[in-house]
């Protein structure tokens, strides 16, 4: 992989990261419509709420092992 794509790469998964932070708290908090002693909103019997947190969590996770396989290089040195 050419410097270039690395670093071409390296700004999506950026991206991607940051958007993953805010988006997992944020909006998601919005999504508890349950009042006092009513049951949340489930999916499959799991609260959604959880089912969002679980996937920006595994969208985090995602762009760590593709940085971690594209981009980050064992023994690499910084003045190639």
């Amino acid at each position: 992989m050419t410097p270039a794509s690395k670093r071409s790469l390296g700004r999506w998964l950026s991206l991607v990261f940051i958007v993953a932070l805010l988006m997992g708290p944020g909006p998601g908090a919005l999504l508890i419509r349950a009042a006092p002693g009513e049951s949340p909103v489930c999916i499959w019997g799991v609260p959604i709420l959880y089912l969002w947190t679980v996937f920006w969590a595994v969208v985090m996770a995602a762009v760590v092992v593709l940085a971690s396989r594209f981009i980050w290089s064992v023994g690499e040195r910084k003045d190639q």
